[in-house]
């Protein structure tokens, strides 16, 4: 039922985009236009585009399923800015009146207005191609009184790294290069590591060479994330309810294989930091491995004293009202990408209670970061790929 909810929104989207098109050049599947052959080879493209990725939810998982979810999504990322930007350009063109200078027969300014959307899309993606792939180091400062240390202590933060249909290698031995760079105490990963199917890593052994090269004196430590599970996507939208989000049995051995240390709802101490505790969750949306919901966070920290520094690791930023009082002194998270394209990184820091950055709870800190993958289209537009420096001085 959920996919055929799902497919419905789907179609009615397409439809709608099909209809901003009729509405603004004049161009439909019945059009008589002056370059009828033109217009219907455009509207095939279109709706080959929008095509591939509803078959790469329906074909089972395998090669052929991921080439469609490759290509969906990168059409995703060309027709959300080739839409939008037709119908900004329509509404312009209506402002400045000239539509009474050159029309078609039906009063609509034809296929001449679809160059310029055609050449901002191209140049959008092009560009949103190359911020995604462009790894930056954003820092930030806090008391190391926070965490009652002793010593300065330097934890590098990376979330999100959604490996799938559309990775490459580079990008994770960029990021591994800038974390080097560093000289890291500590390296903590939000979780996401893969995006929801760990056979679309066409090579996990050559992705855990490239982590095995992460340098960090005290340690690496993940979490799960949603995405960290099987299951089926369509748009960027998965039909599976979480009792039938299913962990491949091969995430665990290669998250060991990558020389990481996996936290599922667990304490630990580091007698190195003056026995800091870190705290590591599972996802609360699909927490996976047979477990129906994850431990309340009272239940991790319960019986720890106020001199206890306590660092929570968590895929999603949540309880940020309430992590002070339980004990909680700074969580990281990621999740959010930022919102990734753009408007979704407005809508996102509108609606979030936090989408990015390191904001105060209370006595709490809370870091989110934008993370280093990306999710559906391989674009980030209006945000970027990043590694956090968490300094505690």
């Amino acid at each position: 039922m959920k996919l055929a909810i799902i497919v419905v929104i789907y179609a009615a989207i397409t439809a709608l985009a099909l209809f901003i098109m009729k509405m603004v050049t004049g161009v439909s599947v019945n059009s008589k236009g002056k370059h009828p052959k033109a217009a219907g080879l455009i509207l095939a493209a279109l709706l080959l585009m929008c095509a591939f990725p509803l078959i790469g939810a329906l074909v089972p998982d395998g090669p052929l399923c991921w080439f469609f979810q490759k290509w969906g999504n990168i059409f995703i990322g060309y027709l959300i800015y080739f839409y939008g930007t037709l119908l900004i350009v329509w509404i312009i063109w209506l402002i400045a009146g000239l539509m009474r200078k050159e029309k078609t027969e039906d009063g609509r300014p034809g296929l001449v207005l679809l160059i310029l959307p055609l050449v901002l899309t191209i140049v959008i993606n092009v560009s949103g191609f190359m911020t995604s792939h462009d790894v930056k180091v954003t820092s930030y400062e806090i008391p190391k009184e926070e965490l009652n240390l002793k010593e300065p202590l330097r934890v590098i933060l990376v979330g999100d790294l959604h490996i799938g249909v559309n990775s490459a290698t580079g990008l994770y031995e960029d990021m591994v290069d800038r974390i080097n760079e560093q000289d890291a105490d500590l390296v903590l990963i939000a979780g996401d590591l893969v995006t929801s199917s760990f056979g679309a890593m066409r090579d996990p052994d050559k992705y855990a060479e490239i982590f095995r090269g992460m340098e960090s004196k005290l340690g690496i430590y993940a979490v799960y994330g949603n995405h960290d599970v099987d299951e089926p996507l369509l748009g960027g939208f998965t039909y599976a309810g979480k009792e039938n989000a299913v962990r491949n049995p091969k995430m665990d051995s290669w998250v060991e294989d990558c020389g990481w240390t996996l936290l599922r709802d667990e304490v630990i101490r580091i007698p190195e930091l003056n026995n800091m505790v870190l705290v590591g969750r599972r996802d609360e949306t699909r927490p996976g491995d047979g477990v129906e919901e994850r431990a309340e966070l009272s239940s991790l920290t319960e019986g720890l004293t106020e001199e206890e520094g306590v660092l929570l690791l968590e895929h999603e930023p949540a309880d940020l009202e309430e992590m002070g009082d339980l004990g909680i002194d700074i969580s990281v998270s990621g999740h959010t990408h930022d919102g990734q394209i753009f408007p979704g990184n407005v809508f996102c820091r509108i609606t979030a209670p936090q989408s990015y950055g390191l904001k105060e709870w209370g006595d709490a800190r809370a870091v989110v970061t934008s993370g280093v993958g990306y999710y559906g289209p391989h674009i980030r537009v209006g945000t970027i790929s990043e590694i956090v420096v968490i300094d505690l001085k």
